[in-house]
């Protein structure tokens, strides 16, 4: 089954990742060309959608864990929405639990808000 991969832009540096299908080993690949170009340093943020994702296998797990490596170097976050059960169970069995795995597009925007509140709180300190 192809995967069909949308990105879009929320505000600058900050994109959603919607992932619809199977995310395997046939389809990461894939997965993995199409986001590697958000994987830079002007990104803050990075949110997987998955409420369309049917399937994840290891695969699809190392795109997923790459993109949080790559983006936690930049002091950004990456957050997981709309997973299924079976899907987030997978997470909690591969350890990624406590991931920041939001259940709703709100939740997921309350939650990087209150990062990025956060994080400029540490900066103004910084610079007082």
């Amino acid at each position: 089954m192809p995967i069909k991969v949308n990105i879009s832009k929320k505000e600058t540096g900050h994109f959603v990742v919607a992932v619809e299908g199977r995310l395997d080993s046939e389809t990461a690949p894939q997965c993995e060309a199409e986001i590697k170009h958000l994987l830079v340093s002007s990104t803050r943020s990075l949110t997987f959608d998955f409420k369309h994702l049917d399937y994840i296998s290891s695969m699809g797990l190392r795109v997923i864990v790459g993109a949080m490596k790559a983006i936690a170097k930049q002091k950004g976050r990456v957050v997981v929405r709309n997973a299924q059960p079976p899907i987030a169970k997978v997470f909690e069995i591969a350890g990624l639990i406590p991931a920041d795995i939001a259940e709703s597009e709100r939740s997921a925007d309350i939650f990087l808000d209150a990062i990025q509140r956060k994080e400029a709180v540490k900066e103004q300190d910084v610079s007082d």
